[in-house]
């Protein structure tokens, strides 16, 4: 509901529907529009939306292969969902198991592997 919220803030229509190429979800820059899968699971569909409105927000025009603009929209989906306090409880708590705390933390994967490299990785070298 936050993320649909947000959406309308910035003007962001989000529809869903089957995407091929695996592709879990995508910005179209000129219709202002998001496009998730529609098989995606909730977690899957969160951590998506997210992901495609810090898209939205920096008015990128297309990251299909990566680069700056994509490992940016990463970064900051991890910062956006996990939050350090949140991530060491569920470290503690299941010894680092990365499975287990993507779903303590209601993320997946991908983006508790984001946090570990660029959120945590970044803190570090920020302090310095």
């Amino acid at each position: 509901d936050d993320l649909i919220r947000h959406a309308n803030e910035l003007g962001v229509s989000v529809v869903e529907e089957i995407l091929g190429n695996g592709l879990c979800g995508l910005y179209y820059r000129p219709r202002r529009l998001v496009v998730l899968d529609s098989r995606l699971l909730d977690v899957q569909r969160r951590c998506t939306l997210c992901h495609e409105l810090i898209h939205a927000e920096w008015d990128d025009a297309g990251c299909m292969g990566g680069g700056k603009a994509e490992i940016r929209a990463r970064r900051l989906t991890a910062e956006a969902l996990i939050d350090e306090d949140g991530y060491r409880r569920a470290e503690a708590l299941y010894d680092e198991d990365a499975y287990e705390m993507a779903c303590e933390l209601n993320v997946t994967m991908q983006v508790l592997c984001d946090y570990r490299s660029l959120c945590l990785s970044r803190r570090s070298r920020l302090a310095v």
